[in-house]
């Protein structure tokens, strides 16, 4: 039987599927340009990172030292009395150059706005059940800078039961005030004075001369007989910090918020101090002759200091306020005649904690003065 021939044994074991082997293509390496290119970019996106997490990083610690610590510093008591808005500029071109060199960006910096509108500018949306019968509505005005435009539209459209009115000057308007509404009970005193469609048993100015004219009271008290019982109104207008504001305007007041020493920067530091340690100490001394009331009480009037700081947060721990409880928006009501929507709600409405409740608060709207009207109902929660 002849041998069978086998072809011989092939020296390489062919490549898979039986096909030659490709030889290896030479990848261009990059040019000049495109290395240069590719380094602007990573270095662009580098530096929109660190600028967002520094931005974020200092956006959330300023919110917070506003909140609880602004008149304790030259900067920070200035700062709560800028346009909340302000504090979101900076993302502008932040956002602008990282929507082009690194959209993931965008994330944490749209997270600062609702931030800011939900949190800081404390904007609200309640709802206003109907007031029972044993209730009352409530409007405060300083109608010192109002522009020859009177509150007393929107006071008729509030139907209000009691109005308080500061830098009113009871003794020259007082007369006037009774003449325009003779179907109310009008008491003044010092620069307060009270509308009112229920009997005001006494009135007197509360001990708190103006630290920047002895002559005039920072609030005074009203005793009014509401469906039967006993109501205390007091009414404030506290000390205004626009010299203090003023003073920080320009470049004067870079040393001052620097924490430059000597010269003009001390001095405008130092007087800053003393207004904002006074108007807590004013703040302590309100909230302790409301602690002597035996009867539900209102505090209403010009506070002059917004929804933020230390002195803010000293009333709403003691007293309850009607526009945090049932308000709807902001609640701006300071300044009602610039050019920009008014951002500041130095002009409040609180009542005691026991005895009363808040059913409704409202801002007034449009009307082109300093300050605008506050206006707010309230119940009885108990008959005494």
């Amino acid at each position: 039987m002849a041998t069978r021939d086998y072809p011989p044994d092939p020296t390489e074991d062919p490549p898979f599927g039986g096909k030659a082997a490709r030889p290896r293509e030479s990848v261009p390496s990059p040019s000049p340009g495109q290395n240069l290119l590719h380094k602007l970019l990573t270095w662009t996106r580098w530096l929109l990172t660190a600028l967002t997490v520094v931005y974020c990083a200092a956006f959330l610690i300023l919110l917070y030292a506003i909140e609880f610590h602004a008149e304790d510093y030259p900067f920070l008591s200035t700062a709560m009395y800028v346009p909340p808005w302000a504090w979101l500029l900076p993302l502008v071109p932040l956002a602008f150059f990282s929507l082009i060199f690194y959209a993931r960006l965008l994330i944490p910096q749209v997270v600062c706005v609702p931030i800011m509108i939900f949190g800081f500018m404390d904007l609200h949306w309640h709802d206003w059940p109907g007031a029972g019968k044993a209730s009352f509505r409530v409007v405060t005005n300083n109608v010192g800078q109002n522009h020859g435009k009177t509150f007393k539209a929107f006071a008729d459209m509030q139907k209000a039961d009691i109005i308080a009115l500061q830098d009113a000057d009871a003794g020259a308007r007082g007369p006037e005030i009774a003449r325009e509404f003779p179907d109310r009970f009008v008491a003044g005193r010092n620069q307060f004075i009270l509308i009112s469609k229920f009997p005001i048993r006494a009135a007197d100015v509360l001990p708190m001369p103006d630290p920047a004219d002895p002559r005039g009271m920072l609030a005074a008290w009203f005793e009014v007989d509401c469906h039967g019982q006993s109501l205390l109104v007091f009414v404030v207008h506290m000390p205004t910090p626009r010299e203090q504001l003023n003073a920080m305007k320009g470049l004067g007041a870079l040393s001052a918020l620097m924490g430059k020493e000597g010269g003009h920067g001390s001095k405008l530091r130092a007087q800053n101090e003393a207004f904002f340690k006074n108007q807590v100490a004013l703040g302590r001394q309100m909230v302790e002759y409301t602690r002597q009331a035996k009867v539900p009480f209102i505090v209403c009037g010009d506070f002059n200091v917004p929804t933020h700081g230390m002195t803010y947060h000293l009333y709403r721990d003691n007293w309850t306020e009607a526009f945090n409880e049932r308000g709807q928006g902001i609640g701006a009501t300071f300044p009602g005649d610039a050019h920009l929507p008014a951002w500041l709600r130095l002009d409040n409405i609180y009542c005691s904690k026991t005895g009363l409740r808040p059913t409704h608060a409202e801002v007034e709207e449009e009307r082109q003065s300093q300050h605008r009207c506050m206006a707010a109902t309230f119940e009885f929660t108990e008959r005494r």
